[in-house]
């Protein structure tokens, strides 16, 4: 992994290879706004919703967080946004974010791209935000 992405995307522009995760607003009983974007940078905020959503599942393919639990999920992609700003090592990084295992080799990748990080995390906050405006759940999809 040399290059990470961390676009979000309005529609799925994936090829069949790609690995994504879509977050969609509502139940999935109908097509409702998404957003979508590369598995390896949802990776990096996974641990950070796990965190404040003890149920979100990383294997399951569907993961349906109510508009509370998104409250306290939103609290810690925040905080972490903030403690970005500060950060000056790999290392800390993976403390910050909670980066799973496996991304743990590719530690110096991920802090090379710290600031395009931030703003994945502000503009999901953003998102969400937005949604549970009107919302009582957002969906989080895994297409592998």
């Amino acid at each position: 992994m040399n290059v990470l992405n961390f676009t979000l995307y309005q529609e799925p522009l994936f090829d069949s290879e790609t690995a994504y995760v879509q977050l969609q607003i509502g139940k999935g009983k109908k097509q409702q706004p998404s957003i979508y974007m590369e598995s390896h940078a949802f990776d990096c905020i996974r641990g950070l919703i796990w965190n404040s959503h003890r149920e979100f599942g990383h294997q399951k393919k569907i993961n349906q967080i109510n508009n509370a639990d998104w409250v306290r999920c939103l609290n810690g992609l925040k905080e972490a946004a903030v403690q970005l700003e500060t950060c000056k090592n790999p290392e800390h990084l993976m403390s910050i974010l909670s980066i799973p295992n496996h991304l743990f080799s590719h530690k110096a990748v991920v802090f090379e791209h710290k600031d395009d990080l931030q703003t994945f995390l502000q503009d999901i906050i953003l998102w969400v935000e937005t949604h549970l405006k009107k919302e009582k759940f957002i969906l989080i999809i895994r297409h592998d």
